[in-house]
């Protein structure tokens, strides 16, 4: 069974889906495509780039570079190729 799932590209994105993907733009000098990917609900995509900007870009205890670090170790130990 073969699933397609439309997706909305950040040039063409409006209203709440292009504010989101100003948000990771903003973040990520890019939007990255696991996030294009969620484009199917605006909604949830926002929620979950706010978590992601509080959790790993915003200085709480630990240094961006130093959460970014961690998360590649992790991904390293559990060969994740993402």
């Amino acid at each position: 069974m073969s699933y397609y799932l439309t997706t909305i590209k950040p040039e063409n994105a409006e209203g709440q889906l292009k504010r989101t993907y100003d948000m990771l733009q903003e973040m990520f000098q890019t939007v990255p495509k696991i996030f294009v990917a969620q484009s199917i609900r605006p909604d949830l995509l926002e929620l979950i780039a706010t978590y992601v900007k509080k959790l790993m870009i915003e200085d709480h205890g630990l240094s961006r570079a130093a959460k970014e670090l961690i998360a590649a170790y992790v991904s390293k130990i559990n060969a994740c190729a993402y």
